[in-house]
């Protein structure tokens, strides 16, 4: 990764608080609980959210649950519901901020009392159903977890199995109390119902309350990657969160849920399921409160344009850098673990480039030494700086696929540059007048006295091959 120098100012890093900002203000709006986190597949919005809530300012004011539903491994529709509640339980349990000693259980009803004497199997039997990862992940990184777990049983077994056992009997043998037993029946205590509220429900809701007074934080309920599970699952879930209780709040008293996924899909995936005639939008906006949230790399570029126009000192390979690292955030594809790993201001771009040229590299290329290699080591270094952002090479051709030609022809010198580094061609070493390079890539290149010029239907020229030619001479380069 690409970090600052000790000392300077990060300024991904100053811009990241920016966009923290903005999506902090729309968690703030007035009502707004229910929130829809749209954004395209690898764009790095899991990375984002977690980065937020780990941020210094909002870790002061929230506190999240993190849901990953793809993990589950589910049995039928109606168990993803029970999963995602003893994922909640799990990961409350592996926080040190409960109080199990003065902790009041909400064992006002026989129904509580009812499921509170089956909820250690219940608990235990959900281990394998939400997947391994998950539990090792909660379990294996504190004794916390199991301490806590310990301590709920303990507590939900001083209720009394024997007084609930006697009450049971008096309700089966008077016919006066049958309502009691109608109770049961509700759709507020069955399993799969989405207005359910029961045993389970009601302990998370409680434990949410108390965290909530505990840390005066806002609790955050994230449920991530909705559009990569099963379709029926998403849409119960859907159904389930947008439910309100009695007092309008969240389901399990979240002050907000936030639902993780590209909308696009969602749309894709509702009208397969449901038919193209189906109104989506007149189905999806219920499950929000304001606006759908659109996640997107666009917030960076502004920053980032801004930034790198701010330099007396120009550089013609810097600004090439400058143009391709802006275009690829713009178009997703450098994700936010790149752009929060990476310090993509102008002055580190320069820092590391710099870096790199200052180098007097020794290469082998095909096993052989390159005399001529001082030659070449501008675009070198250059392509060099590229990777080391791009993260890898496979990001750069993705990049290249996108690439408009129309925008790079007005760096034909850095492309004359470039095109020579291809197989070290002898003609860099040339000082003459408008000697003519036939490429066979759909443009020809005119040498002037060591400057190029770009002639022939460049529009049309065929750069993935251009820039996959020089990705392979460059992989092939050994420093020694």
């Amino acid at each position: 990764m690409v970090k600052p120098e000790f000392g300077r100012l990060n300024m991904s890093k100053e811009y990241i608080k920016n966009v923290f900002q903005k999506f902090d203000d729309h968690l703030n709006i007035e009502n707004n609980n229910r929130i829809i986190f749209s954004g395209k597949f690898g764009i790095g919005k899991s990375y984002f959210l977690n980065e937020f809530f780990k941020d210094e300012n909002q870790n002061e004011k929230y506190f999240p649950i993190f849901l990953n539903p793809v993990n589950y491994s589910i049995a039928s529709n109606e168990d993803i519901f029970e999963l995602i509640k003893f994922d909640i339980l799990y990961q409350i349990l592996d926080k040190e901020i409960l109080d199990f000693e003065n902790f009041d259980f909400p064992k006002g009803n026989l129904l509580y009392q009812y499921f509170s004497n089956k909820f250690f199997n219940d608990f235990v039997s959900t281990v394998d159903s939400i997947g391994e990862n998950i539990i090792d992940e909660v379990s294996g990184k504190s004794y916390t977890l199991l301490k806590n777990l310990g301590k709920l049983i303990s507590k939900i077994q001083d209720i009394g199995k024997k007084d609930f056992d006697k009450f049971k009997k008096e309700i089966e043998a008077n016919s006066d109390l049958n309502v009691i037993i109608d109770f049961f029946n509700k759709e507020e205590v069955k399993f799969g119902s989405i207005y359910e509220n029961n045993a389970i429900t009601q302990l998370i809701f409680h434990f949410v309350k108390n965290v909530e007074e505990k840390t005066k934080k806002k609790t955050v309920l994230v449920i991530d990657d909705l559009d990569r599970i099963d379709p029926e699952h998403i849409f119960r879930i859907l159904n389930i969160f947008s439910v309100h209780d009695n007092l309008g709040e969240n389901k399990f008293g979240f002050e907000k849920i936030v639902l993780v996924c590209d909308i696009k899909n969602i749309e894709s995936i509702y009208h397969h399921f449901y038919g193209e005639n189906v109104d989506f939008y007149g189905y999806i906006n219920k499950f929000y409160s304001l606006d759908i949230y659109e996640y997107s790399n666009r917030d960076y570029v502004k920053w980032f344009d801004k930034n790198f126009t701010i330099d007396s000192y120009r550089n013609g390979n810097i600004e090439f850098l400058g143009y391709i690292f802006s275009d690829a955030i713009f178009k997703n594809v450098i994700s936010a673990r790149q752009l929060f790993n990476n310090d993509f201001s102008r002055q580190g771009v320069t820092t590391l480039y710099n870096k790199y040229n200052e180098q007097n590299f020794n290469v082998l290329l095909n096993n052989k030494y390159v005399s001529i290699f001082s030659l070449f080591q501008s675009s070198y270094v250059l392509i060099k700086t590229i990777f080391r952002y791009f993260g890898n090479s496979n990001n750069f051709l993705k990049y290249v696929d996108k690439i408009e030609n129309n925008q790079l022809s007005k760096f034909q010198n850095i492309i004359g540059e470039l095109y020579l580094f291809i197989d070290f061609k002898r003609e860099k070493n040339h000082d003459q007048e408008n000697i003519i390079l036939t490429t066979p890539y759909g443009f020809n290149i005119k040498l002037n006295y060591g400057r190029y010029e770009i002639t022939g239907d460049f529009n049309n020229a065929d750069l993935k091959t251009f820039f996959k030619d020089i990705l392979m001479q460059y992989q092939k380069i050994i420093e020694i």
